[in-house]
């Protein structure tokens, strides 16, 4: 499997790459909105690593957001020029999967891990992890959150820090940003696409923390 992983989904982007021998090469960088000039440099040259090129791919994975509005999209339509020219297999995975992967062996209904993701406006966008109940999901104000969160629940994420006047340190798992290494995505789609499971093209579409707005035109004078 020549593989490449794309991640746009919020200010800290990476990218991944592997090859048929499990090799590996990673980029990962703040973006300061420059997501769509960066990504396919950073993608190049983690495949040029690797002594590979576009051409070679067979598997194409990203990540579906929520975050960034256009930084989402950015990936998405970066995957799907990658792909689909070849009908290449593609997988889609929510950015909070990805956030919370680390931490989910330990998740029950007891103890359940919180990623976090920035939603702006001073808002997140959290979703609740079990080991076997699946998960929920909203957008709230930090201080709306904490009277939501189980004792024994654990907390990750970007934006973690927007909880941290709110909850004793000891519940925080991994933090620092970035905290979405594209290993981990890797990982993920390696274990997916060697189940079988894929993503539709038509179904690649981006996950969004609210809706997006959508202003009225201005009637015609």
């Amino acid at each position: 499997m020549n593989l490449v992983v794309i991640d746009t989904s919020t200010r800290f982007a990476g990218v991944g790459a592997v090859n048929n021998e499990g090799k590996r090469a990673t980029r990962s960088w703040r973006s300061n909105q420059n997501h769509g000039r960066e990504l396919m440099t950073a993608a190049i040259d983690a495949l040029s690593e690797l002594s590979l090129s576009p051409q070679d791919l067979s598997h194409v994975a990203v990540a579906l957001g929520p975050g960034g509005f256009s930084a989402v999209r950015v990936g998405i339509s970066a995957t799907l020029g990658l792909a689909v020219s070849k009908q290449l297999p593609v997988l889609g995975i929510p950015t909070h999967e990805i956030e919370a992967h680390l931490h989910m062996s330990s998740a029950s209904p007891e103890s359940p891990v919180y990623s976090l993701i920035p939603a702006g406006r001073n808002e997140l966008s959290w979703t609740r992890h079990t080991g076997d109940s699946g998960s929920t999901f909203g957008v709230l104000a930090p201080d709306q959150l904490v009277t939501q969160l189980e004792p024994d629940a654990i907390l990750c994420g970007e934006a973690c820090d927007l909880m941290a006047n709110l909850v004793d340190p000891s519940r925080f798992g991994e933090h620092e940003p970035p905290t979405r290494n594209p290993n981990i995505l890797i990982d993920i789609a390696i274990a997916k696409f060697n189940s079988g499971i894929s993503t539709p093209y038509e179904e690649l579409r981006p996950i969004y923390a609210r809706p997006p707005s959508i202003s009225k035109p201005k009637p015609a004078k």
